[in-house]
């Protein structure tokens, strides 16, 4: 989509000036997309999410080029990113996972390490993963959230457990939010994990 004729010179300039944009794209939804913009040799890295705000863009471009970005208005600002995502952009995946993707896997494996009983008092001690099946008939490996917590924290990764529990969810490794899991007497929130992700890791 070509940008229209009115006010030309800057936000033309502009777009004229930027060879192309790559679009980087995070290993799940919850990672950030970054934009590239290809000037002159150099590259502007911006996250996607402070583009409707040209600052953000402007700081980077000063940063690089040590002068000024074309002044752009705000309402032509938008026209020049939906011409630069129509003609000018390429898609790609992040090369490297983000530190909240390493952290999970990490910790997958940790959790995969332990042995899957379904004895109740065994699962409690958070050593063991306890088989429980829903009503509906799926099958999860679980553990209980207070036990889950303290093996993150012996782990050393620092990392929220809401954010983990979204990532591990986005990377496919576990039911989506927590259960409350019987495991004999009482009812315990649990993290509840897909037998088949934890048997592949476990190379069974």
């Amino acid at each position: 989509m070509p940008l229209e004729p009115e006010e030309l010179s800057p936000d033309l300039k502009l777009y004229n000036m930027i060879d192309k944009v790559v679009v980087v794209e995070g290993v799940v939804p919850s990672d950030p997309t970054v934009w590239e913009f290809h000037i002159l040799g150099k590259v502007l890295k911006v996250d996607a999410e402070k583009l409707e705000c040209m600052a953000t863009f402007r700081r980077q471009y000063l940063k690089v080029f040590h002068r000024p970005a074309p002044e752009v208005k705000p309402n032509r600002w938008r026209s020049v990113l939906e011409a630069l995502a129509e003609d000018k952009a390429e898609y790609r995946q992040a090369p490297e996972e983000s530190e909240f993707v390493y952290i999970a896997r990490q910790i997958f494996e940790i959790i995969c390490e332990r042995d899957i009983t379904d004895d109740p008092d065994d699962a409690m001690t958070g050593n063991f993963l306890f088989k429980h099946t829903l009503p509906n008939g799926k099958t999860y490996f679980c553990m209980p959230s207070v036990r889950f917590g303290e093996l993150v924290q012996r782990s050393g990764y620092i990392i929220p457990l809401n954010i983990l529990s979204t990532t591990m969810t986005e990377l496919g490794m576990k039911r989506e939010g927590s259960l409350r899991v019987r495991y004999g007497g009482p009812q315990l929130r649990s993290w509840c994990f897909k037998p088949e992700v934890v048997m592949e890791q476990k190379g069974e």
